[in-house]
């Protein structure tokens, strides 16, 4: 728990793998030869030449899509708000374990947005709100008030954790909406993250020899190109109303985004996104956002 029970910013998510299918070019081979009577004898052997054509067929869709379903991730994603969880947990195909607000009290701390917490004129109204209802909290629970009970007082920034349990389709497909500047943020932040420590996970256990070079390649050549909506076509096509394409990774899609981003509702240099891009890791920067934060100060 921090000192004032307030995290500022996203600074404090954190994203581990727990677990992954480590034996998931195996499987797909094994599912491939089923279809061929000549290859249902073939043990997998990555050094197989009939193998690796098949393996890699399946990681570029050219064959067999059902391997890639069982292509199973699962994340720890710790200290992220409850309004990031109840935006994930909309991802009707995966599954997930969050930490409960009861039988015990919670641990208070609170996201508070990083645009709020350097704004003079709103942190210390924001603190004193946070305070409040941290106190209102405590004082519940001290008057035998059951924590399923006294949690509603609890703020949308209360943080928790939670395993994520999703397979690579589903995970490659979730980029193309959460990890979309002009719409998300802190779930961007998580899918970002995830998305390194896989990579870094399967890189790893290579190097380590703890899984063999087409399993390696599964989970690399799937997951590596992993982005938003439109980031492979090079253009910005968020139709929201709220920034439209005012980030400006790349140019709009067309006229209708461009004139949704010209009369957009709100000024996005005055989000929370805006302000964590620009302090952001460079080793979690997708391809032309470096630039797209040069191109802010000019």
């Amino acid at each position: 728990m921090k000192p004032d029970n307030i995290s500022k910013g996203y600074e404090d998510i954190k994203v581990s793998v727990i677990n992954y299918n480590m034996n998931i070019a195996k499987h797909a081979w094994d599912c491939y030869k089923m279809t061929w009577t000549s290859l249902q004898d073939v043990e997998y052997d990555p050094t197989d030449a009939r193998v690796v054509e098949a393996v890699n067929n399946i990681i570029r869709f050219r064959a067999l899509p059902m391997p890639r379903e069982q292509a199973i991730l699962t994340f720890k994603i710790e200290n992220v708000s409850r309004v990031m969880l109840a935006q994930i947990t909309r991802q009707s195909k995966a599954r997930f374990n969050v930490e409960s607000q009861m039988p015990l009290p919670v641990e208070h701390n609170v996201i508070l947005p990083l645009n709020i917490a350097e704004d003079p004129d709103l942190k210390d109204d924001a603190k004193s709100l946070i305070e409040l209802s941290q106190k209102v909290y405590d004082k519940c629970i001290a008057n035998g008030i059951p924590p399923q009970d006294a949690r509603y007082l609890l703020m949308h920034g209360q943080t928790t954790s939670l395993a994520y349990v999703v397979n690579v389709n589903d995970f490659c497909s979730a980029f193309a909406f959460r990890c979309e500047n002009n719409l998300s943020d802190e779930i961007n932040l998580v899918y970002r993250l995830a998305k390194k420590a896989i990579l870094d996970k399967v890189k790893q256990d290579y190097l380590d020899g703890t899984i063999d070079a087409l399993t390696y390649n599964f989970y690399t050549e799937i997951i590596s190109p992993a982005d938003c909506a439109g980031a492979a076509r090079k253009v910005g096509q968020n139709y929201d109303k709220v920034f439209g394409n005012s980030f400006a990774r790349y140019p709009a899609a067309n006229a209708e985004v461009q004139k949704i981003t010209d009369e957009c509702d709100y000024d996005f240099k005055k989000s929370a996104w805006y302000a964590e891009l620009k302090r952001m890791n460079k080793d979690l920067l997708f391809d032309g956002e470096q630039e797209m934060i040069d191109s802010w100060s000019n």
